[in-house]
C-alpha cells in the first residue's frame, strides 16, 4: 500500500515545486459611460450617480472595470445580491439565471424607471398619450412598420427556453421595484410627476418590443429609394451614377483585400448591373411618386460607432470600442455586470432588455459599429382597389387592421394600417400604386438576442463566431480573446437581391424583383488574424467590391474620404508598439482631428500653390492647422484652421449641384467636423481650380462674419455638444468629441 502511493506523494510534492500555470483572462478593463449611470430626478435630495463620470471623460481618463469591484451591497431577492461601485454601476451575483435576471431588472429600474417608460411607449406606438401631438408621428410609424402585442407574444414564444425565462424574470425584477415605489412615494422619480405618468407593471412583451425595434435600426434606418428617385428625376443617369456610384475602386474596407474578398451579391456580374439601372429607369417612368414623403421609423439609438483590435506579443490582445449613439441624459445604454454559475459578464445594454449588448467576460471582449449595409426594399404594388394587389400574375387582398392613438390634449387618432407579401404599406400614388417596405430582418428580429446570449459565454473569437452567425441584426461585431486572437464579423440577415434591378431604386412589386435568398454564413464578410495584425471600422464598408445598396448611409460612398481611413493610420501606427497606453491613445487623436484635413492634406497644397490673395489667405490657414478643434487659447477659441476649414466645406458643397446637396447630405451629429455624403463628393470631384474657387468665396464669408479680413482673428469659441434630455435632469455642459458615447478599452492574455 505504502509503494502504491509513494509515486503519487511524490509527484504531487514536485507539482508544487513548479510556478502555477498562467491564468489567461482580461488582464485590463476601463469603460466610461457620461454623464452617469443613473437616470432621474429624486423627489427630494440629488442623484450622486447622473453626471459623476462627465469630468474623467472630458479628461479622457476611464473608471475601473474589473469584476467583482468594492462598493455597497443590498439583497432584494433571497440568493441574490446587488453590489454597486463607487460610480454606481450593480454588479448583480445569483445562484442560476432566472434569478440573476430577476436582479438586473430590479437594478435597472432603480437607475432608469423614466426610461423604461419612455422607451416602451416608444416601441409601442403610445408617447403621444404623454407627450402629446409632437410624437403621434412617430408613434404611427412604430404600430405601421413593426408588430401587435399578440404578434411579439408568438415571437417570444419561439426562443429558446432559457431566454423566454429571462424575459419573465427580468419583468420580475421590474415589477418588484415598481412595488416598492408604489409602497414609498419618495422612491418616486420626480418626471413621473410632471409628465403625469403612471407605470403599468412590465410585461415581456414590452422588453421584446424594445429588443424588436433596436434589432431593426440600430444597424441602419430604412431605405432612401423614394429620395433616390427624386435626385434622379432632377440630374439626370449620368450625374445620379456619379455621385451615387454602386461600388467605388478606392473605398476604405475593413476586411483587407489579401483576407477575403465577400462581394455583396455573388454572381452578379457589371452587365448585369449595367443592365438593371437601365431597366430600373425604364419602369420607374410608368409611376408617379407618392405626394409626401414616406415617415419612416424612430431609431432609439442612433449615430455611428468606432472599434480597433490589435495583436500584441505573448498571446496578447487588445479591443478599444465606442457606440456614439448621440450624447444624452441619461444615456441610452446602462452598465451592469452579472455572475452567476457559466456566467461573468460586464458591459452595457439599452435598458429593458435581459442581456449584456456590448462588453467583456472573463474570456473575450466585444463591441459593436452599424453595419449600416442595404436590408430593405421599397416594392412598387400595383393596386387593383385600396386593398388588392397584383402579385406573380393574381390579385391578392392586403392584411388591414385599425389602431386608435391616444394624444395627450387631443381628440383620439384613428389609422389604417395594411400589409402585403413584402411588408407594411408606408405610403400610396392615389388609387395605383402602394408603396411597401420589404425588411430582411422581419420576423426575425429575436434571432439577435439568442446570438448575443450565446455571445455573452463564447470563450474564444472562433466561438464568438458561432454566436453572432445567429443574430439577425448587420451589427458589426469586433471581438478580441485571452489567447491573442483578434476577429471581426458583418453579420446577418443580408438580401441577395435580385440581379438585374436596381437596388439603390424602389423595385416592382408584382413578383419580378423579388430576393433571392440570403447569403450564407462562409459569404458574409469576416476574418479572424489579418497577418497586419490589427483591425478598424468607423461604420466604413466591410470589404472589398461590397456595394452602397440605396445608400442608408451616403458617406460611405466617398471612398478614400471616409473618416475611417483617419482612424486606420492612427490604429496602424499603434500597433507597431501595440500596448494598452497605445491602444487608447488613438481615441485621444481620432476624436479631436477633423478627420478628411490630413487626408486632403496633398490636394490642399496644391491648390494653395497656384492661390492669391484672399483664397491664398484662407488655404494657408487651414494647411497650418493640424485639425486639432479641441485646444483653446486663454478666451476659450479654436485655432483660426477650424473656421476656415468648415467654411472652406460649406462652399465646396455649394458648387454642387442644388438636388445634389441636400441628399447627399451634410456630416451626422456625432461627426460634426467630417464629411457627409455632400462634402466628399465635392472634394472628390473638384480640382485645384474648384478648390481655389470656393476658398475664395469661404474667405469672403468669413471676412463678413468676422468683420475681419485677418484670418488670425477667425477664432470661434470651442463648439459644444447638444445634450438632449430624456426627463427632469439639466443637461450637462459638454466638450464636442468624435467619440463614444460609452467607451471601452481591454488587454486580454495571460
Amino acid at each position: 500500500m505504502t509503494r502504491m502511493f509513494a509515486p503519487a506523494a511524490a509527484v504531487a510534492a514536485l507539482l508544487l515545486l513548479l510556478p502555477a500555470a498562467v491564468q489567461a483572462g482580461v488582464i485590463r478593463a476601463e469603460t466610461i459611460l457620461p454623464p452617469g449611470q443613473s437616470g432621474f430626478v429624486p423627489t427630494s435630495g440629488s442623484n450622486p450617480h447622473l453626471t459623476d463620470q462627465l469630468g474623467l471623460y472630458q479628461s479622457f481618463t476611464f473608471k475601473p472595470a474589473g469584476f467583482d469591484l468594492p462598493g455597497t451591497t443590498t439583497t432584494p431577492f433571497a440568493g441574490v445580491t446587488i453590489t454597486r461601485d463607487a460610480f454606481g454601476v450593480p454588479n448583480v451575483h445569483a445562484p442560476d439565471d432566472r434569478a440573476l435576471w430577476k436582479g438586473v431588472g430590479y437594478a435597472i429600474a432603480q437607475d432608469r424607471l423614466v426610461q423604461l417608460e419612455l422607451f416602451r411607449r416608444a416601441t409601442e406606438g403610445r408617447l403621444a398619450e404623454v407627450l402629446g401631438e409632437s410624437r403621434l408621428e412617430s408613434d404611427i410609424v412604430a404600430r405601421r412598420d413593426y408588430y401587435t402585442p399578440r404578434e411579439l407574444r408568438r415571437m417570444i414564444r419561439r426562443l429558446p427556453k432559457a431566454l423566454r425565462a429571462r424575459f419573465d424574470a427580468y419583468a420580475d425584477g421590474v415589477n418588484a421595484w415598481l412595488a416598492q415605489v408604489a409602497a414609498d412615494p419618495s422612491k418616486r422619480p420626480l418626471e413621473f410627476a410632471a409628465l403625469n405618468l403612471t407605470m403599468a407593471p412590465w410585461r415581456p412583451v414590452d422588453s421584446a418590443a424594445i429588443g424588436v425595434q433596436l434589432a431593426r435600426t440600430i444597424p441602419s434606418g430604412d431605405g432612401r429609394e423614394l429620395e433616390n428617385w427624386k435626385a434622379l428625376r432632377k440630374l439626370g443617369a449620368r450625374r445620379f451614377k456619379a455621385f451615387l456610384p454602386l461600388r467605388r475602386g478606392d473605398q476604405v474596407a475593413t476586411i483587407p483585400a489579401s483576407a477575403g474578398r465577400f462581394p455583396s451579391d455573388p454572381g452578379r456580374t457589371r452587365k448585369d448591373e449595367r443592365i438593371a439601372f437601365t431597366r430600373s429607369r425604364r419602369f420607374l417612368k410608368t409611376l408617379k411618386a407618392p405626394s409626401a414623403g414616406v415617415a419612416q421609423a424612430a431609431r432609439l439609438i442612433r449615430g455611428g460607432s468606432d472599434a480597433w483590435a490589435i495583436r500584441g506579443s505573448g498571446k496578447r490582445s487588445f479591443l478599444f470600442h465606442g457606440p456614439q449613439l448621440g450624447f444624452e441624459i441619461p444615456e441610452q445604454l446602462a452598465e451592469f455586470e452579472v455572475h452567476r454559475p457559466g456566467l461573468d459578464a460586464r458591459g452595457v445594454t439599452p435598458p429593458g432588455l435581459p442581456i449584456v449588448g456590448i462588453g467583456r467576460n472573463a474570456h473575450i471582449a466585444w463591441g459593436d459599429t452599424s453595419g449600416s449595409t442595404d436590408m430593405n426594399d421599397l416594392y412598387a404594388e400595383k393596386l387593383k382597389g385600396r386593398a388588392r394587389y397584383v402579385f406573380r400574375g393574381r390579385t391578392r387582398t392586403m392584411r388591414c387592421r385599425t389602431e386608435t392613438f391616444k394624444v395627450a390634449g387631443k381628440s383620439d387618432v384613428e389609422r389604417r394600417f395594411c400589409r402585403t407579401v413584402h411588408g407594411p404599406v408606408q405610403a400610396r400614388s392615389g388609387n395605383k400604386t402602394a408603396w411597401a417596405r420589404r425588411y430582411a430582418t422581419r420576423g426575425h428580429e429575436m434571432d439577435t438576442l439568442t446570438g448575443l446570449a450565446r455571445l455573452n459565454e463564447a470563450g474564444s473569437v472562433r466561438q464568438a463566431a458561432k454566436a453572432i452567425a445567429k443574430v439577425s441584426w448587420n451589427e458589426n461585431t469586433m471581438v478580441a480573446d485571452d489567447k491573442g486572437n483578434i476577429g471581426w464579423f458583418h453579420p446577418g440577415r443580408l438580401p441577395r437581391r435580385p440581379k438585374r434591378w436596381d437596388e439603390r431604386l424602389p423595385f416592382p412589386g408584382t413578383g419580378g424583383a423579388e430576393w433571392r435568398g440570403f447569403l450564407k454564413v462562409s459569404q458574409r464578410p469576416h476574418v479572424i488574424n489579418p497577418k497586419r495584425g490589427w483591425l478598424a471600422n468607423w461604420n466604413n464598408m466591410p470589404s472589398v467590391g461590397w456595394t452602397s445598396g440605396d445608400a442608408p448611409d451616403p458617406e460611405r460612398t466617398i471612398g478614400r474620404l471616409h473618416r475611417a481611413a483617419f482612424l486606420f493610420g492612427l490604429v496602424r501606427q499603434a500597433a507597431r508598439a501595440p500596448s494598452f497606453a497605445a491602444v487608447k491613445g488613438v481615441d485621444r487623436i481620432s476624436g479631436t482631428h477633423a478627420q478628411q484635413r490630413s487626408l486632403l492634406d496633398a490636394r490642399i497644397r496644391t491648390a494653395d500653390a497656384g492661390a492669391s490673395g484672399p483664397a491664398k489667405a484662407l488655404l494657408d490657414t487651414v494647411l497650418a492647422w493640424d485639425g486639432d478643434y479641441d485646444t483653446t487659447d486663454s478666451a476659450g477659441t479654436v485655432n483660426p484652421g477650424v473656421a476656415s476649414w468648415e467654411a472652406l466645406k460649406d462652399a465646396m458643397v455649394g458648387r454642387l449641384p442644388h438636388a445634389a446637396q441636400g441628399w447627399l447630405g451634410s456630416a451626422s451629429r456625432s461627426h460634426q467636423y467630417d464629411f457627409g455624403g455632400a462634402d466628399g463628393a465635392a472634394f472628390l470631384r473638384l480640382g485645384a481650380a474648384g478648390v481655389r474657387a470656393a476658398a475664395a468665396t469661404a474667405a469672403s464669408a468669413l471676412t463678413a462674419r468676422f468683420g475681419t479680413a485677418d484670418p488670425a482673428k477667425w477664432r470661434d469659441p470651442r463648439r459644444m455638444y447638444d445634450v438632449s434630455a430624456t426627463g427632469l435632469a439639466t443637461p450637462p455642459k459638454l466638450k464636442f468629441y468624435d467619440r463614444g458615447t460609452w467607451q471601452e478599452a481591454y488587454a486580454l492574455g495571460p
